[in-house]
């Protein structure tokens, strides 16, 4: 698809509709799968569990799954809707914001328990770490106005440039496992199950 867009070659340009249509596809059937493995997992424990409690969590998982689902179906490729931006707006910012603090407390306790800030490398990784996790928080963006920039710049250099590397990682990976899972050869499903 990169090769469609620096390139003048018409084969590249057709390739590149072939595989965004393929893309599409796939990432249909990667929800209906999804939607499968979920249910799986979610009588699992529900069969591991039998109280009122895992129960109003499995109804609440789907409940939300299903409101999400109606309301992006409603107006399909209208992610602007009143209702689809009521959905994204109330819940999905507040299920965000919410993550985002355990991420810090435990980003945060788990620095405390095992980094060791042995070396250069170490003390640069805790300091970009921090810079990026604080100027999220509004008392520091308030009290100490000079961290967001310097925030943004960790955020937009080295973690970009680091999260390249990451990023190309990640997807390899995913197409290994896909291949992998396409072939009957990946077993990392039923053991997570």
């Amino acid at each position: 698809m990169i090769l469609s867009y620096f390139t003048p070659f018409e084969v590249f340009a057709q390739f590149k509709g072939i595989a965004t249509n393929w893309v599409v596809i796939i990432s249909a059937v990667t929800v209906a799968m999804g939607l499968v493995y979920m249910t799986n997992a979610q009588i699992k424990m529900y069969q591991r569990n039998r109280t009122p409690l895992q129960l109003a969590y499995v109804l609440t998982t789907y409940f939300f799954f299903f409101a999400f689902l109606i309301s992006g179906l409603a107006y399909p490729g209208d992610i602007n809707s009143r209702e689809y931006q009521w959905w994204f707006q109330n819940i999905y910012g507040n299920v965000g914001a919410t993550v985002y603090a355990v991420m810090f407390f435990t980003l945060a306790s788990s620095a405390y328990r095992t980094f060791v800030v042995s070396s250069i490398e170490a003390v640069a990784l805790l300091l970009g770490g921090m810079l990026y996790t604080l100027r999220q928080i509004p008392l520091f963006q308030v009290y100490i106005p000079w961290i967001v920039p310097l925030g943004e710049w960790v955020l937009l250099v080295p973690n970009t440039a680091g999260g390249r590397g990451a990023v190309v990682a990640a997807a390899l990976a995913a197409l290994v496992v896909g291949i992998r899972t396409l072939w009957g050869k990946e077993v990392t499903l039923e053991v997570a199950s």
